[in-house]
């Protein structure tokens, strides 16, 4: 017994120890993958190898497939008390535990402009502006978690008086990896009808702005932010009746098809939640929310989950719907009722009709807030 003990453990002795960087380089990556942005960013700094693995495009394809949606906030610094520009990312993990550390991360930026605030996302890349006049008008795309940032030259200025900023848009083409940001201008000359124009700007591509020119199947007003999925952006448009508008990004074509009647007269507000297109309105007291069934089929709106009033006073105003979790529960962002400057985090269960309000908030200085999966891709790796 004691000579075969002692010739096991000679033969275990033998063995070489493995450590993780003797692993296959496509291993580390799948590891560091799964990991929270803290520990990521944390394992950047062990080594080089580590570090050069996190810029590879096949672990930022990755860490998108693995990373759960994200509240993506922008606080503006202060020239007065020399307080810097940072980003703030909430990774909301299901089950949600906000009180945990390693589910936020700041990501310092020199991005300081005034009135600059967060507009749209894109593949977890941020669009900027000040919404401002032409001389003053600062458009930024931006990736937090690589630090790039891009200033967009200045688009055609608007003709005095007759035009006007209606909104910007941004998003990304899958099948040729480009990335375009839309301003969408509106006219107010009281000796034509109004009309909306439209420019574009594909980064990496173009070097100025060009002209969509008149685009007359388009309502003239738009009603809601512009959002972005599955290659398109979406926005609720009103001319009479209010309209479902889309832009196909890689063939630069617009389409619109009314909203349907049984949606309700009251204000419609656009989403995206859990990768579909979601519609939520306060009609009758309540607020309804509609998810498209089937994906392009604009005749496919169901009603989802109703919010009853005595749940929405608890709150001062619905912000969105963030995403569904696991055990059903919706995911919110509310004003809060006691303080008009803070935007809280807030889980509702239809079932029970309980609304809980989670600890973490956002106070008044950040400038918009976001939802979105933080990504390592970046539109800023077209311009090398």
């Amino acid at each position: 017994m004691r000579r075969s003990k002692r010739k096991a453990i000679q033969n275990t002795a033998a063995v070489p120890a493995v450590t993780i960087s003797d692993l296959p380089n496509h291993i580390t990556c799948d590891i560091l993958s799964r990991l929270s942005l803290n520990s990521i960013f944390a394992c950047k700094r062990v080594c080089k190898l580590w570090r050069d693995l996190t810029l590879e495009p096949y672990f930022a394809k990755l860490h998108l497939s693995k990373s759960p949606l994200s509240l993506i906030s922008y606080r503006r610094g202060n020239d007065i008390d020399n307080s810097p520009s940072y980003f703030e990312i909430l990774q909301l993990y299901d089950p949600l535990v906000l009180r945990r550390r390693d589910t936020t991360m700041k990501f310092r930026t020199d991005i300081y402009f005034p009135r600059i605030h967060m507009v749209a996302s894109c593949n977890g890349s941020i669009l900027l502006s000040n919404s401002s006049s032409d001389d003053d008008l600062v458009i930024v795309v931006c990736n937090p978690l690589r630090a790039q940032q891009f200033i967009l030259p200045k688009p055609p200025k608007l003709a005095l008086q007759t035009h006007k900023l209606a909104q910007l848009g941004f998003g990304h083409s899958p099948s040729t990896d480009q990335y375009k940001v839309l301003r969408f201008t509106s006219s107010n000359n009281v000796f034509k009808p109004c009309r909306l124009n439209c420019e574009i700007f594909t980064i990496g591509i173009d070097d100025e702005w060009r002209s969509m020119g008149d685009t007359e199947q388009l309502p003239a007003l738009i009603i809601s932010k512009i959002i972005f999925l599955n290659g398109a952006l979406y926005w609720i448009g009103v001319e009479n009746l209010r309209f479902i508008c889309y832009f196909d990004i890689e063939r630069e074509h617009f389409r619109s098809f009314p909203l349907p009647s049984h949606i309700g007269k009251g204000f419609v507000y656009l989403d995206v939640v859990d990768n579909g297109l979601y519609l939520h309105n306060w009609d009758s007291l309540q607020w309804r929310f509609w998810a498209m069934k089937d994906y392009g089929d604009f005749g496919s709106w169901t009603l989802e989950w109703v919010i009853e009033e005595p749940i929405i006073y608890k709150c001062k105003g619905l912000r969105r719907l963030l995403k569904t979790l696991k055990d059903g529960r919706l995911l919110m962002t509310f004003d809060d009722i006691r303080d008009a400057t803070k935007t809280i985090v807030a889980s509702y269960n239809p079932r029970t009709r309980v609304l809980k309000k989670n600890k973490y908030h956002l106070s008044g200085h950040w400038s918009g807030a976001v939802a979105d999966i933080p990504c390592f891709f970046s539109p800023m790796d077209a311009l090398k």
